[in-house]
């Protein structure tokens, strides 16, 4: 099967800004109610990704550049959850002439062996993830990595 990049628009989901998160709780409240997702559920994808907001299973651990001391920009996840274990699935994976919602009932319905074949099947400690990160505003570009479980 053929993967092609689905473009994604991300919400930090750990660390929104210190209030934030207080002030929107009725309306995370709503979407939980209304659609049955949560917040964290719907802010970021939790699978393997380039760019994007890190899908982050633990509390944030941004790192700083050694050169600069800026925060690090993230670059890439490979993560345990894949399409098929939460809400976001590939572009070219929804059902063919079908609209979302009818998609989305196919995922639910689906036999849980079918969703398996979404994915890389890699164990990550429970639902972890590697996470990498690079700073473009220095001359010789460092990266590093985190790893969360």
């Amino acid at each position: 099967m053929h993967r092609f990049p689905t473009p994604a628009v991300e919400y930090p989901n750990w660390d929104l800004p210190e209030g934030l998160g207080e002030l929107l709780d009725q309306r995370f409240e709503a979407l939980k109610e209304e659609d049955g997702y949560d917040y964290f559920e719907v802010a970021t994808t939790q699978q393997s990704k380039v760019g994007g907001y890190p899908g982050w299973t633990q509390p944030p651990d941004w790192p700083d550049c050694a050169g600069c001391g800026t925060r690090m920009e993230h670059l890439l996840s490979v993560t345990a959850t894949e399409p098929g274990v939460g809400r976001w699935l590939p572009l070219n994976d929804w059902a063919s002439g079908q609209d979302e919602t009818a998609t989305a009932r196919w995922i639910a319905e689906a036999d849980p062996a079918a969703l398996d074949a979404f994915g890389h099947d890699m164990a990550l400690g429970d639902l972890g993830g590697m996470y990498f990160f690079v700073c473009r505003g220095c001359p010789d570009t460092p990266y590093t990595h985190r790893y969360d479980c």
